[in-house]
């Protein structure tokens, strides 16, 4: 086997956590499930409790399912370049954009608690955190408009696709193989659920986020000039931005759908 044929862990741990989390809380799925959940992102989940709690938390996947289990609300953002997603200044939203995801927990507290996930060497580090003030709601947009948005990506992806194929020594086989390995691995697992556009937009969202980083690693480019290079990456940027919203949103969605309320 091959390091293009290994089925990679999959990335975007708190959006998985925060969707089976929810079905969870709703009586859909079981505690097992969580943790089943859980091990497809690492083999080792640690909880660094950071709350500065009197009552100590459990550790690892056991203190998790504790800070979640009484939640009432939940919601997955996924902060970017020139998208908070609602953030507010705060250690906790820092390191969140350092780790690119956090699952918000409104367990009852005058503040939301942070859960933020930092993978390191086949483990994952959950801080937990305790925001300073209220969060807003994440200002997501439509879920029609951001599936258009996907859609019009996809167009751009295609072209991108040629020009890594044009611009490296990877033989075509390989980079099917190496793009459907990486589009395995930004694909959020969810429990079974009826929202089949929330499923449509994890599906495209790690489809073009998978081809705008494999490009961005290739160096294909836009154009021959410096300035239509720059232009590219901004693209680039655009690309993977719109796909962190996509997939915010649709988890959030499905995490609605569950709980019966949005965050």
């Amino acid at each position: 086997m091959t390091s293009i044929d290994h089925v990679l862990q999959h990335a975007w741990p708190a959006s998985a956590l925060g969707a089976w989390s929810a079905a969870w809380i709703a009586g859909r799925c079981s505690p097992d499930d969580v943790v089943d959940t859980l091990a497809g992102s690492a083999d080792l989940h640690v909880l660094d409790d950071r709350t500065g709690t009197p009552d100590p938390t459990p550790a690892g996947v056991l203190g998790i399912l504790t800070l979640l289990r009484d939640a009432g609300r939940l919601s997955v953002r996924l902060p970017s370049a020139g998208d908070p997603q609602g953030l507010p200044p705060d250690e906790a939203t820092t390191a969140a954009f350092a780790a690119g995801e956090v699952l918000l927990i409104d367990d009852g507290a005058a503040t939301p608690l942070a859960l933020i996930p930092t993978e390191h060497d086949g483990s994952c580090r959950w801080r937990a955190m305790r925001y300073r003030s209220e969060v807003p709601s994440g200002a997501t947009g439509l879920a029609g408009d951001i599936e258009y948005e996907l859609r019009q990506a996809i167009s751009t992806t295609a072209e991108l696709i040629t020009k890594i194929g044009g611009r490296t020594a990877t033989m075509p086989v390989d980079l099917r193989g190496t793009l459907r390995a990486q589009t395995h691995r930004h694909l959020v697992e969810v429990p079974p659920h009826d929202d089949m556009r929330a499923t449509r937009m994890i599906e495209t969202a790690a489809q073009v986020e998978s081809i705008a980083i494999l490009a961005g690693e290739a160096g294909a480019g836009f154009g021959a000039t410096a300035a239509q290079w720059s232009s590219g990456d901004g693209e680039l940027r655009r690309l993977v931005g719109l796909a962190h919203a996509a997939r915010a949103a649709a988890v959030n969605r499905i995490i609605a759908e569950f709980l019966g309320t949005t965050w």
